[in-house]
């Protein structure tokens, strides 16, 4: 029996002007994050449960870190752990004495096993049923901005799901393919640099970055709209020049890199209510077999294989 594996990326969203001035501070971070990830730091959501009569119900779903396990040696700064999604099931239960239909809950525990190579800011995890990749992400950006409380900074992180990029020119295809568009939203944060990008940095200067950082703009959201019976006009100059920003984030990254890593997403809603968003492209994944499932090393050795394998090239 084969498990699914995602991968998603981790970008330190709220000190990264002050990576790009001193790349120390990069390791800095990702070591403060090491030490201070720890169990039982926990999060809370509320939850709204959809019961099959159309009934609403309020719940708190508590997740929490378990089982962490700080891996070094042929890992260099790795975490093992599990996130523990506690919440309340619900199901239907007759009344034998009055056969009347009442919802009973009871107690249910999700859990899902993550790999976190800090240094190349990756986590590989699997899903559960009732645990999707989309909560994951939400929490687990959550729960490294609690662990980071300790250190009396205040710590702001992007964890997205690492999806299959899409060039400027594919964006623009499958944008057209919506029809009459009333809506499009353009995101971009700045990227996590490793070494080489650092160096373009300093050495060349990046417009764009240097822009931003000037006035410590940590995400950009640029929307149009237009009320106009033929919606926006995807060949303009004013259209173009927005996508095109998403190649303009840094000389060294693609506009299908930053999708791939979620540095940039596009959203568009059309005037018929169809939508669109980089955001549902496929996930990148891998496969983990029985075998790799049976001890924590055994686990970790599986995932640090996967996560190689995405910066094979790179």
């Amino acid at each position: 029996m084969s498990t699914t594996l995602y991968f998603s990326k981790i970008n330190i969203n709220s000190h990264i002007f002050e990576i790009y001035k001193k790349p120390s501070k990069l390791k800095q971070i990702l070591n403060l994050l090491l030490i201070n990830i720890e169990d039982d730091i926990e999060y809370k959501k509320e939850d709204l449960i959809t019961l099959d009569d159309g009934q609403t119900i309020s719940q708190d779903a508590t997740y929490r870190f378990s089982s962490i396990n700080k891996l070094d040696g042929e890992f260099d700064k790795t975490i093992v752990g599990s996130i523990i999604k506690s919440s309340k099931l619900f199901a239907k239960e007759i009344d034998k004495e009055t056969n009347e239909i009442k919802v009973k809950s009871i107690h249910n525990d999700e859990i899902i096993q993550f790999y976190f190579d800090l240094f190349k800011e990756t986590v590989a995890f699997y899903t559960t049923n009732r645990f999707g990749y989309m909560d994951f992400n939400h929490v687990f950006k959550e729960l490294i901005g609690k662990s980071m409380e300790k250190t009396g900074t205040d710590y702001s992180f992007e964890v997205s799901l690492l999806r299959e990029g899409l060039n400027l020119d594919n964006i623009k295809q499958e944008l057209k393919k919506i029809g009459k568009i009333e809506i499009l939203t353009i995101k971009i944060i700045p990227p996590n640099p490793d070494d080489g990008f650092l160096d373009e940095i300093h050495r060349n200067g990046e417009e764009y970055l240097n822009m931003i950082n000037d006035g410590n703009v940590t995400n950009t959201s640029i929307i149009l709209t237009s009320k106009a019976p033929q919606g926006l006009k995807l060949d303009s100059k004013i259209v173009n020049s927005e996508l095109d920003k998403i190649n303009m984030i840094h000389s060294n990254l693609t506009a299908e890199e930053a999708i791939k890593k979620g540095y940039a997403t596009v959203d568009a809603t059309s005037k018929g209510g169809r939508l669109y968003s980089t955001n549902n492209n496929k996930p990148i994944k891998n496969t983990l077999e029985e075998n790799d499932m049976q001890s924590i090393l055994d686990y970790a050795k599986a995932c640090k294989k996967a996560v190689q394998s995405l910066f094979i090239g790179k």
